[in-house]
């Protein structure tokens, strides 16, 4: 059974969305809405890797600074400088959540990042692999085959 995580009655507007969709990141729960990834629920992992318990709301330093003052609970986080973090236990935690769910379902473009597309694997490689086998096994078999040769003759 996947986890709950505690705070997501932050998405609960979101169901409806046509682009809304999760998924696990980290230990935590990402959030996807306009094909951009716009926060990520965090808490405490079970390893003790880290202890943080609140939500990361992915922006770019550019946008800080605006984000910051409009939602003065969020802080750079600690280790993600790039992404703002509120911890839970704040007090302003749930209005400031709503609020910044709100900003989400607009659109604005300084709250999300476009997640980076993997690059596919280079064919070349392969192909270069595959033809060095084949050689590998041509040569093995002109052994085999001049040696069966050989022993005819004999």
């Amino acid at each position: 059974m996947a986890k709950v995580f505690e705070n997501e009655w932050v998405l609960e507007g979101f169901d409806e969305h046509p682009s809304f969709r999760t998924k696990r990141m980290f230990g935590g729960l990402a959030v996807y809405l306009f094909e951009r990834q716009m926060c990520l629920l965090v808490e405490p992992t079970q390893s003790g890797r880290w202890t943080w318990h609140g939500v990361l709301l992915c922006t770019d330093y550019v946008n800080q600074p605006s984000l910051m003052e409009e939602f003065p609970a969020f802080k750079p986080h600690d280790v993600l400088k790039k992404w703002l973090y509120i911890d839970s236990s704040h007090d302003d935690f749930e209005s400031t959540m709503i609020s910044v769910a709100e900003c989400m379902m607009r659109n604005d473009s300084r709250v999300g990042i476009f997640p980076q597309i993997k690059k596919k694997a280079k064919k070349t490689a392969k192909k270069k692999t595959a033809k060095k086998a084949t050689k590998k096994f041509a040569k093995s078999t002109k052994k085999t085959k001049s040696y069966k040769k050989l022993r005819k003759k004999k």
